[in-house]
């Protein structure tokens, strides 16, 4: 799903970074949700980048059709004329007549409820109108207002953009980049959970104009906060309490994982075993595949067998106090071709930065592989268990 979650401010209390981090993903600034749960480190780092001058930002967070041009044209007009039209008043004084011009444009438009066909020649004057609309970076800050910044979620949909229409994807690209590095307009922040997002975009754009940040999961004591202040109380679990280290063992600090276990035991009076875990029971399933690899619809042949597996599995499990193995280490063992191939059917997470990542404790500076969550590394306990 593409999704634009644009211009929302950061502010020292802004809830937009209080639940961005929630679930991996960029929320809206005013989603509802049950409670947040600020992650601290990123807190401050994301505020600090993302309120400081124009850059071009890729987010990798923890794994789990590209929009016609309709919908891809009504995305971007809805976020952007809600924040545009509210500082009417003040574009208008700083801009004058080019800004009149570009929000008449903009102002009339399409709609959603519109039968005339809206094509990529549209999309590309609206994001002209768009460009044109809005001043420097320099000036939202010389009258002391929040930087706009453009939020787009599962951005590695992109690609399927370019198989339908490329001329549009470079356009897109092209804007984005006039927007952040050229004329310093906004802060764009593109978000992915694809391990090959990053390479892609650089290599789109031909040149890094991209910063790289990894969202890992939280750090062990991050986790305990989380699981003991805001997870059991929400739940009423009490019978849980002191017991942080074995649901840890389970669930990892991958905080969705932790709230779907203490749900699930919540649900079954207690009396949830470790291995009916839905999210161990779905890792396990996706084990299977692993072992006895078929082709999916829409992907590539797996390249690997089932002995290949079989060491990935080991060297996974016996790294599990590291919390990854180096990328370099496995395509020493098994060949690069099977290790892209695995990533691809997602039965590795890949890491090409560590940039801001929190949850592994003195990362290498080289491109790291882990399991896809904690669940993951149980089941395939469990596997070699019964293959030994």
């Amino acid at each position: 799903m593409f999704i634009f979650k644009s211009f929302k401010y950061l502010s020292t209390s802004s809830g937009c970074i209080s639940n961005i981090l929630n679930n991996s993903y960029f929320a809206h600034y005013n989603t509802k949700v049950d409670f947040f749960f600020n992650r601290k480190q990123e807190l401050i780092k994301f505020r600090n980048v993302f309120n400081d001058e124009p850059q071009l930002h890729i987010v990798l967070g923890p794994p789990r059709q590209f929009d016609t041009p309709a919908n891809v044209y009504n995305s971007i007009k809805s976020e952007f004329k809600s924040f545009i039209t509210a500082h009417r008043d003040f574009l208008e004084r700083i801009l004058g007549s080019k800004f009149k011009m570009s929000y008449s444009h903009l102002e009339a438009g399409f709609n959603f409820s519109d039968t005339k066909e809206i094509s990529s020649i549209n999309v590309r004057s609206l994001l002209n109108d768009i460009k044109n609309c809005l001043p420097q970076w320099t000036i939202w800050n010389s009258y002391n207002i929040p930087s706009p910044i453009l939020i787009i979620d599962e951005a590695n949909m992109f690609d399927q953009l370019g198989n339908s229409d490329p001329t549009l994807l470079k356009s897109f690209l092209n804007w984005m980049v006039l927007n952040t590095k050229q004329e310093n307009r906004f802060n764009i922040v593109l978000t992915s959970s694809d391990s090959f997002f990053l390479n892609w975009i650089v290599n789109q754009l031909n040149v890094p104009h991209v910063t790289p940040y990894i969202v890992g999961d939280l750090s062990k004591e991050e986790a305990k906060e989380y699981f003991e202040k805001h997870v059991l109380p929400y739940y009423e679990c009490k019978e849980l309490e002191g017991k942080f280290d074995h649901v840890c063992k389970i669930t990892g600090t991958r905080m969705m994982i932790i709230r779907m276990y203490v749900k699930e035991y919540k649900i079954n009076k207690g009396k949830l075993k470790d291995s009916e875990f839905s999210v161990f029971r779905l890792e396990d399933d996706n084990l299977s595949f692993g072992l006895n690899p078929v082709r999916f619809q829409g992907k590539p042949a797996p390249l690997w067998n089932k002995d290949d597996f079989i060491k990935v599995m080991k060297a996974i499990v016996e790294a599990e106090d590291r919390g990854y193995i180096k990328e370099m280490d496995l395509v020493n063992e098994i060949g690069v071709e099977k290790v892209r191939s695995l990533i691809t059917y997602d039965l590795l997470h890949r890491r090409p930065t560590n940039n801001y990542a929190n949850d592994i404790i003195d990362p290498p500076n080289e491109a790291i592989l882990t399991a896809m969550n904690k669940p993951s590394i149980r089941a395939m306990e469990c596997r070699l268990y019964d293959i030994d």
